[in-house]
Formats: structure tokens, sequence, C-alpha cells
């Protein structure tokens, strides 16, 4: 993989930055492009002696990038940018989306590019239980997922016009350090911090919770491996409820369970409304890719970088 050049958009995000960061470890040339640098860093970071170029720009406005990916000329492009998140609204999905296929459409027209690598959502399969296969057919439920599929069947007919790889990585719930304020897990640390567990009305609702540290090596090794084009899972492969999830950190934090314990009797249903998890077979067999680990190791890391900041 020495010496590919990978550019990444999002580069600054939750999963963009810690990739950008394993990429150059692994000797790849980056191009990171984000709307704004790094806080505290120049136009280039750095990893182990390797160095990305970082580019200032906006999505929006393709005259903010064109150039410089003439001169790049990537060999894989990782989109993760998506901007707005937490709001899916109509008008902000569809900015997305016009977004995403200006730049797509200019980057595929570029002789260089061998790969494209795009995060998709778990949301896409609108399961509300059971397994989610990447073979699913699954059709829009909402404007975000609806800006998603036609992302995707985009690049579906156009990477195959112009014999270039894609990988449609369907993320399911990624946690760990540097996650968004207000997320599940950042949110139970924050309580667990004064003595309390956030005020969760159903805590045997049920997810697949994978961590960053997995998620960044299943786009590292596409970026470095043969693969056919489809749509690929991240995910652990096993559903979580949200009440193991509290357990765990309430285990990690204060070595004890008796807020989770409160919390099951606070309860307002006793019941599982969603319980969903990433189907992995394609992945393992086409990818050659699992997670690595395992949700406790995955909040007890998590922990151990809060207390750090």
């Amino acid at each position: 993989m020495s010496s590919l050049r990978v550019m990444v958009t999002g580069a600054t995000g939750f999963i963009g930055a810690p990739l950008v960061q394993k990429l150059l470890a692994c000797g790849c040339e980056v191009l990171a492009i984000s709307r704004r640098k790094p806080e505290g860093k120049s136009t280039q970071g750095s990893c182990e002696g390797h160095q990305a170029d970082w580019l200032e720009a906006d999505l929006s406005r393709p005259e903010s990038y064109q150039d410089a990916l003439i001169a790049f000329a990537p060999q894989v492009l990782i989109h993760l940018a998506w901007q707005g998140i937490p709001d899916y609204s109509f008008a902000t999905s569809l900015d997305n989306q016009n977004q995403s296929l200006a730049l797509l459409s200019f980057v595929i027209g570029l002789e260089s590019l061998q790969k494209v690598l795009v995060s998709g959502s778990c949301w896409e399969y609108a399961h509300a239980k059971g397994e989610c296969s990447e073979t699913d057919i699954s059709q829009p439920q909402n404007d975000f997922t609806w800006a998603k599929h036609s992302i995707r069947s985009w690049l579906e007919t156009h990477c195959g016009d112009k014999n270039i790889k894609y990988a449609w990585f369907r993320i399911f719930y990624v946690y760990g350090p540097g996650q968004r304020s207000g997320s599940l897990l950042s949110s139970i640390f924050d309580k667990l911090k004064e003595g309390q567990l956030p005020d969760i009305r159903t805590p045997l609702d049920a997810n697949d919770y994978v961590y960053i540290d997995d998620v960044v090596d299943g786009f590292v090794t596409a970026v470095k491996s043969a693969f056919k084009s489809g749509i690929y899972n991240l995910g652990s492969g096993a559903s979580t409820p949200v009440l193991d999830v509290c357990r765990l950190a309430e285990s990690v934090v204060m070595d004890s369970s008796l807020l989770t314990q409160q919390l099951v009797q606070n309860a307002q249903s006793s019941s599982s409304e969603v319980d969903f998890w990433a189907g992995l077979a394609v992945t393992k067999d086409n990818l050659n890719w699992t997670p690595k680990t395992t949700l406790a190791k995955g909040i007890s890391q998590t922990w151990n970088y809060v207390k750090s900041q």
C-alpha cells in the first residue's frame, strides 16, 4: 500500500481524523479535506514521520477543491463528509446529496482513480429487529436514507462504466474516543461523573455497537486490498441492549451496577422495540474484515480517553 494517493473528505470528523492518521502510518500519501484545518495545525499533519496535505474546501463550492484534486491525482477516494448531523431534514439531506454527487462525478472523471469508499448508514436497512444482511433489498424510509440510497445507486451505475471499484460501508452504531457530545456513551459518561445515569426510557432497546478503531480498519483494509464492488457492513455482528451499555460503563467508571439496576426499575417499558445487528457474511468473505474490539474493551478505552481530556 506504500505511496498510494488517498483523498479523505470529512477528514476532521469522528471517523476521518483517526483514519487519516492510520493511512499515514501505513505510508499512504493523504490529501485531507475539511471545511477548516484541525485546530493548532498548519497545512500539514503528521504521523510517524509521514505528512498529510490539508485542503480547506467547501463541498458546496466545487471550485474550492477541483484544482487541488487534479494536482493530487487520487487513486482512492474516501468520502465521509456529511454536513448538518443530527439534522436529517429534507433540505439538509438534499444539500448533502447534491454536494456528494458533484464531488463523486468530478473525481471519477480523473484517470488516476481506482477505488471509491463511501460511508453509508445502518439506517438504510430500516430494520427494527433482526439481522441486517448486506444482500437485503431495502427502501428509503426518510429523507436521510433517500439521499444515501440515491448516492449509492448513482455510484453503482457510474463506477461500473468507468471500471472503478466502489465499497459502500453501512456503518452501525460506532462509538469511541472523540465521539460527539450527546451521543449515547458520551451522555452516560457525563452523568456517571455526577453519580447518575441518564433518563433512558427504553433501556432494553438493542443496537449493534462497533468501536471506532474497527471501523477505521475496515476502510484501511479496503484501501489496501482487492474487493468486489458493493455493500459492506461495519458492525460488531451482535446487538446489545442499552441497559448492558450502561452496566458496562458504570462498572468501568464506578465499579458498581447499582445505578443500572435502578434504571431497570424505572423503565417505562419491559420490552424491546428495537433489536437489530449487522450481518457480516459478505464483508468477511469479500473484504476479509471482522471486528476485533469487544464492547467491554471499547467502553474501557473510551473512558480512559475521556479521563485524559
